[in-house]
């Protein structure tokens, strides 16, 4: 079918630096078929994106004094990535766990954010208690069953908790503030979810069509095999669609503190990166103040939050 593109065969399967594998999960992708060291190159290659948008994400929480638990939940995003590319580059369980650990410790790191908002310290230390224990459990349940469908349930149980809490906050708390912005966050938060659940679908079909796949790569070569990797593709839409939510929940944040007139969400298209910026006015107001060296109400009130912000 496409024999006169230039193509390099896909070898025989290597020696194995991490034999035998003992994850309980395996994918379409086949292994050391390029290397002994990386079972699954593309897969382990395509969760650069997750080290990438952790980077990115923690970097904005600290230079635009973000609240710190924001920082936290882009660590554990980074994490998801981290663990991920050493279980698809050894297929050892211990791997797995953390791949898959992780996952949860970041939704449950959300979770915290979104349910011990404007709390007092009684009810935020039970909120964290609770998420603490809950990820434990799954964690312990998870390695005795080590059942997947287990912790991909628990996941998304937990996603649906977090996001339906959110969407709520949305309409009763947001909408009355700014109706504009409110609709934005619906745009938002529904391309975050559309991609996530995009990335879903593609690994299902890997799944179905795994033999198929398998024989056309091997009838197309390298690299353009690659482009059929589908659960590659889950990494880079997961991916994608997890750092929306993240940055979704961050601007939710922003407005519910009323900084509106500090912070603004830069999101110029579906398929850019977003974030949320302090505005150059701002930057600007508070430079000017602090040369002068004049100090009124707002300042310290914008000082207080800041120091609020970063207890938190």
């Amino acid at each position: 079918m496409v024999s006169w593109l230039p193509a390099i065969p896909y070898g025989q399967k290597a020696h194995s630096l991490w034999e035998p594998a003992t994850s309980t999960i395996n994918f379409c992708e086949e292994d050391y078929y390029i290397t002994g060291y990386v079972a699954e190159v593309m897969n382990v290659i395509t969760n650069s994106v997750y080290i990438w948008l952790s980077c990115k994400g923690a970097h904005d929480v600290f230079k635009y004094d973000h609240p710190r638990i924001f920082a936290v939940c882009f660590f554990s995003y980074g994490v998801v990535g981290i663990g991920s590319i050493l279980f698809h580059g050894t297929l050892k369980y211990s791997m797995q766990l953390i791949d898959e650990c992780a996952m949860i410790y970041t939704a449950l790191t959300m979770c915290f954010a979104t349910f011990s908002y404007q709390r007092s310290h009684l009810v935020q230390a039970l909120v964290l208690v609770g998420c603490i224990s809950i990820g434990l459990g799954i964690t312990l349940a998870y390695h005795y069953l080590k059942n997947p469908l287990f912790h991909q349930n628990s996941f998304a149980l937990i996603m649906i908790v977090l996001l339906g809490r959110s969407m709520y906050m949305m309409e009763a708390q947001i909408r009355q503030k700014s109706a504009t912005e409110t609709n934005r966050m619906w745009k938002m938060v529904a391309w975050g979810v559309f991609v996530f659940l995009t990335g879903f679908g593609v690994w299902n079909l890997d799944n179905i069509y795994c033999q198929q796949l398998r024989r056309w790569r091997r009838e197309v070569g390298m690299p353009w095999g690659f482009v059929s990797e589908l659960h590659a593709w889950w990494h880079l839409l997961t991916g994608f669609g997890s750092y929306i939510l993240l940055v979704w929940g961050q601007y939710m944040r922003v407005i519910l503190d009323g900084e509106m007139a500090v912070y603004e969400l830069h999101w110029p298209a579906l398929w850019s990166v977003p974030s949320v910026k302090k505005r150059q006015s701002a930057d600007a107001h508070n430079g000017t103040a602090r040369a002068n060296g004049v100090t009124t109400n707002g300042a310290t009130n914008g000082a207080a939050k800041s120091g609020n912000k970063k207890a938190l």
